[in-house]
């Protein structure tokens, strides 16, 4: 009986659960009896068994539950169209048909009642997955041809030409036995079709973007497709390809009532289009006939994307980025160039010498010298002196500069002292700078050179006199800023500066690889607004609910560590520097203090960071094309209205909703905590106790202020995509939130200023380490109590008091193993930490930091298929993130960094 009704079983499925979804919504499927189902599915294909027509309606309702009632009503709506419309009716058959095909291979036919009812869950998705859909396509355009289907009226909004090349195309995929409309095919091909694993959240299929772009498609005339003869003048017709893409919102309902954390799932086709067709052009295309019907509503909410070729010429903020940066080349270039000519010039005017030229015997010829022993003169006749005085060996007189001292035992003859020795003397290395007055009768007494020897001692190549060392120009030596054989050894270097910290350079290093971890999963992933970039965004869900994913959650804390050493170090070196200026309180060194200590933080900073952002904000766009690009970059495009809020560092707490580089307020909060901290550190230099009362009350202040923001807008880290920004504007971003881990930072500066050197017993160290190992293990994977599936939501109250005082007691944490390690009771962590590799990076970390970012949005941004989310895969890209990142960041450094922190020297020259 069931294999009779076929044609009507397979579309039942969504047709009658469609139809009591759209029509009787107020009314639920668990309300109706087991005959009103059956009634149900009676009335459309004349089944009277009740539990045979209960459970393909049950089956239905399953699946209209699955993938919305608004999807099931754009299906039921073209469906239903065959009962009035003939055309349509024909379209309705010959889905039908491969429906009716995809139900036979699927072999449910041969299911009995109770596997109806038990896997009527499975019923609807096993028989769509055995749907041949580029048939059921190809079907229907050869009924009549595509203009049938979709006829061109006088409300369709779309240019002629597009309409027709499109038809044509639609016309051209039908001859499959024509060589000469291969290209069709390809295009065809290269269009996204609805894809397998919708329910995972495999929304998106993208096609093949550059196959579509390499097409070039063209209709010959008097050729016969689509029921019509190409005998038009506007034959033959030739034209390229273009890619758009279309994207539309889905009821979250598709994916199961998942909460996607305010994430809004999208449905994405590429699609493969002639060259005359615009984005406007595709809007009037999804509402044609047949496919308008079939849309329905959901075309007018469809956004389209035609990415155009873009040309830098065109763009003035790009054009002069370009020249900018050329500019910045070029002083490179010059630079490196310069330095490298007064190399040459230096090794030119060095003699080479080698240690067996260190000793000559007078006398001697050039090849008998080249023989001599290392360390060991050769004898040779000397007629004696006597004490006379003759032009010949003993006047005193200056010739060629030569200056001769006979009872000096010694001529200085070109730099080189000719001195008698006693007969065997060997002479040692060490002794480079001979007395000759210490020799025994050297001076008023009588001498026998039968005992003696007479040596050329040269001076050691380490003690020879050099070339007179110029001074470099203003204009040199700002050249040799930029200069790479200067800055790459610098960057490079693993020696730290005499009396650093060395433990800070591993701290920084794996704090910035931990943001850089957390920001794996954002940038790129989860910031493209038109596209869903995962093919599995649902299992994206379970990842976060485990324990391992908390410390990814927990990556905010790297910035507190950030904030803390920023402090420690400001307390440290300032304090020295103020109780130098106690001792001297003049106003000129007063003031002259107070301009350099802004100054230097303005111009450490700045220089970079805004050469970073005209890129960021000017020339994104032309880094990289795909089919996953998107219209806009929203931050970059707010670079051209609010970028003077980061000049300012003042984008934290101005047009907070239009941030330029959205991860610059960290840059924010540092420079305000910078600002404001001079006056602490006044209060210090008085009174080290009054100046550590105000530090402890600004901490104070900003745990309470964190408290109460928190309890406010209760947020975290899985509501900044649904609470419309409250808590990353208010809260998260805002300098009295976050000022408390910058005091800790600040009373540990205190402590290194008071006590450089301190001895911890085993029993302080064993407790100190102990603390702050477990409690920065339980602020970090104690999210897990609520994240975890069936977790209890925190209260507004504790959630409150972690964000307040999470982020202080994590600073103290570190804040101890900076002590620890400094005072020589760090054993293997300071090990690690200071180790030599680290250096380098750690001095990139910077501009590690603020290109981080742009590196991921640009790899995501142009792949050509989608990423999967699994551990494996993103440890992949979190290491390919960070490779390239610090590659990046060697050059941003060497371009932008080391050469201003040299010109600063220049600038203000010796006087800090």
């Amino acid at each position: 009986m069931i294999m009779t009704c076929v044609k009507k079983f397979i579309p039942l499925i969504l047709v009658v659960s469609s139809a009591f979804s759209v029509c009787h919504g107020k009314v639920t499927a668990q309300n109706m009896s087991v005959g009103d189902k059956a009634r149900w599915v009676g009335n459309f294909v004349g089944i009277d068994q009740p539990s045979i027509g209960a459970s393909m309606y049950d089956a239905g309702a399953h699946l209209v539950s699955k993938v919305g009632a608004q999807a099931a009503g754009i299906i039921l709506g073209g469906m239903l169209q065959g009962t009035k419309d003939p055309t349509a009716g024909r379209v309705a058959d010959v889905v039908l048909d491969h429906l009716s095909d995809a139900y036979n291979k699927s072999g449910v036919g041969k299911w009995n009642r109770t596997m109806l009812r038990d896997h009527q869950s499975q019923l609807g998705g096993l028989i769509l997955s055995k749907m041949d859909f580029v048939g059921t396509i190809h079907d229907i355009t050869r009924l009549g041809g595509a203009r049938m289907l979709m006829p061109l009226t006088k409300d369709s909004k779309m240019n002629k030409d597009c309409y027709e090349d499109a038809m044509d195309v639609l016309d051209a995929v039908n001859e499959m036995q024509r060589s000469d409309l291969a290209w069709a095919r390809v295009m065809f091909d290269a269009t996204g079709k609805i894809p397998s694993g919708v329910l995972r959240g495999h929304t998106t299929s993208l096609g093949s973007y550059d196959s579509c772009l390499a097409i070039h498609g063209r209709i010959p005339k008097n050729i016969v497709i689509g029921a019509l003869n190409k005998t038009a003048s506007r034959y033959p017709r030739e034209f390229d390809t273009k890619y758009c893409r279309a994207t539309m919102a889905l009821d979250p309902s598709v994916l199961g009532g998942l909460d996607t954390h305010g994430i809004h799932p999208l449905l994405t086709l590429g699609m493969c289009l002639p060259d005359s067709c615009k984005a406007e052009d595709v809007d009037g295309i999804l509402k044609l006939g047949f496919l308008g019907r079939v849309m329905g509503s959901s075309a007018d909410s469809t956004d389209v994307y035609c990415p155009e070729e873009r040309s830098i010429g065109d763009d003035t903020p790009a054009l002069a980025a370009v020249i900018i940066l050329s500019f910045f080349g070029l002083l490179v270039l010059c630079g490196t160039v310069y330095e490298f000519r007064q190399e040459i010039k230096k090794s030119a005017q060095m003699k080479p010498k080698s240690e067996s030229d260190h000793y000559d015997v007078i006398g001697k010829s050039k090849s008998e010298n080249e023989y001599t022993s290392f360390n060991k003169a050769y004898v040779h006749d000397e007629p004696k002196t006597n004490g006379d005085i003759s032009p010949q060996n003993g006047d005193i007189s200056k010739q060629n500069g030569d200056i001769s001292n006979q009872n000096g035992g010694g001529v200085i003859q070109n730099g080189n002292t000719n001195v008698e020795l006693p007969a065997g003397y060997m002479h040692h290395k060490e002794d480079n700078q001979f007395n000759p007055s210490a020799i025994p009768n050297g001076n008023n007494a009588e001498t026998d050179t039968n005992k003696f020897i007479t040596v050329n001692i040269k001076p050691h190549p380490s003690t020879e006199a050099t070339p007179h060392k110029t001074r470099d120009s203003t204009l040199g030596a700002i050249l040799k800023s930029f200069s790479i054989i200067t800055n790459a050894p610098k960057l490079l270097s693993g020696k730290s500066g005499p009396g650093a910290i060395t433990c800070l350079h591993g701290i920084r290093f794996f704090s910035i690889t931990w943001i850089i971890l957390g920001h794996t999963y954002n940038y790129g992933l989860v910031t493209n607004p038109g596209v869903m970039t995962t093919i599995n965004f649902v299992d994206a869900v379970p990842m976060t609910q485990r324990f391992t994913y908390q410390a990814v959650v927990g990556a905010g804390y790297a910035v507190d560590t950030f904030y803390m050493i920023s402090g420690m170090l400001l307390a440290f070196i300032q304090l020295k520097q103020m109780a130098k200026l106690k001792k001297d309180p003049e106003p000129g060194k007063i003031g002259y203090y107070v301009f350099y200590y802004y100054f230097h933080r303005f111009w450490r900073l700045t220089p970079m960071y805004m050469m970073i952002l005209m890129i960021y904000t000017c020339l994104t766009t032309y880094l990289g094309d795909g089919p996953m690009w998107p219209k806009q970059i929203e931050s970059a495009q707010n670079c051209r209205e609010s970028w003077w809020t980061n000049l300012l560092y003042v984008n934290n707490l101005v047009l907070v909703n239009k941030q330029c580089m959205a991860w610059s307020w960290f840059l924010a909060n540092d420079m305000q905590f910078y600002v404001v901290s001079i006056v602490l550190l006044f209060f210090l230099t008085v009174n080290i106790k009054l100046g550590s009362c105000f530090v402890f009350l600004l901490m104070t202040a900003g745990i309470v202020s964190a408290g109460v923001k928190e309890h406010t807008y209760n947020g975290s880290f899985f509501t900044m995509k649904s609470d419309g920004g409250a808590f990353w504007n208010n809260v998260y971003i805002t300098p009295w939130c976050r000022v408390a881990a910058f005091c800790v930072g600040l009373f540990l500066g205190i402590i290194f200023y008071k006590k450089p050197k301190a001895y911890l017993s085993r029993v302080k160290t064993f407790i100190g380490w102990s603390m702050a190992i477990s409690i920065g293990f339980t602020l970090v994977y104690c999210t897990y109590s609520e994240n975890k599936e069936n977790g209890e939501t925190w209260s507004r109250e504790f959630r409150a008091v972690y964000e307040s005082v999470g982020r202080p007691l994590w600073a103290a944490c570190v804040a101890w193993v900076i002590a620890a390690c400094h005072y020589g009771r760090g054993g293997i962590v300071n090990s690690i930490l200071s180790w030599s590799g680290l250096v380098p990076l750690s001095r990139m970390s910077y501009a590690a930091y603020l290109v981080h970012p742009m590196m991921m949005m640009i790899y995501v941004f142009s792949k050509r298929n989608l990423v999967y989310l699994a551990d494996f895969d993103v440890i992949y890209l979190f290491l390919g993130h960070t490779v390239m990142t610090f590659m990046t960041s060697f050059v941003a450094s060497l371009a932008f960094e080391a050469p201003f922190m040299a010109l600063e020297k220049i600038i203000v020259g010796g006087r800090k």
